[in-house]
C-alpha cells in the first residue's frame, strides 16, 4: 500500500540566472513564495535540454545552460495538502534578451517573473529555503551543494 509521501521523487531543473546583482525569480500568480525558473524533466530528456526547454515555454527566449551548482531535496505539502517529494537540479544560466531593468512577461499565465538583488537573498521568500543561505556560496565558491529540506532544520 503506498502512501502520500511514497508518491515517486519528482525531477525539476533550475536556473540560477544573475545579471549585476539581480537574480531571476518566478512565483505562481496569488501565492507568496518564490522559486527559480525552470521544470520538470520529462521521461527521456536531459537536464540541460530539459531546462532549454522550460525557459523557452515559460519566457520565450532562448538559454544557455552553464555550469551545474548544485542540488536541492525538497519535501513540501500544497495547499490541497498533498505531499511532494523533489530533486531540483540547479544550472547557472544566460537568457538571451533579458535585463534586470525590466520584468520579464509570462507566456503561461499562472506564473509571473521578478529581479530581486541577490545580496537579499537570506531574507526572501525562496523556496526551497535552504537556498537564501547557500546560492550565494555556491555561485561564488564555483563548488556544486548539496542542501535538503529533509534533513536540515532551518
Amino acid at each position: 500500500m503506498t502512501g502520500p509521501c511514497e508518491r515517486a521523487i519528482e525531477f525539476i531543473v533550475r536556473a540560477v540566472c544573475v545579471m549585476d546583482g539581480w537574480l531571476l525569480l518566478c512565483r505562481r500568480r496569488g501565492t507568496p513564495r518564490s522559486y527559480l525558473p525552470g521544470g520538470h524533466i520529462e521521461p527521456g530528456e536531459g537536464a540541460r535540454a530539459a531546462l532549454r526547454r522550460e525557459l523557452r515555454e515559460e519566457l520565450g527566449h532562448r538559454a544557455a545552460v552553464g555550469p551545474f551548482l548544485g542540488a536541492v531535496e525538497h519535501r513540501f505539502s500544497d495547499a490541497r495538502h498533498q505531499s511532494t517529494h523533489e530533486i531540483n537540479l540547479l544550472f547557472q544560466t544566460r537568457i538571451a534578451g533579458l535585463r534586470p531593468d525590466r520584468i520579464p512577461a509570462a507566456l503561461e499565465i499562472r506564473i509571473m517573473f521578478e529581479w530581486v538583488p541577490l545580496t537579499t537573498l537570506p531574507q526572501s521568500d525562496i523556496e526551497p529555503w535552504p537556498l537564501r543561505r547557500r546560492l550565494r556560496r555556491w555561485l561564488e565558491s564555483g563548488v556544486p551543494g548539496w542542501a535538503s529540506t529533509c534533513e536540515a532544520t532551518r
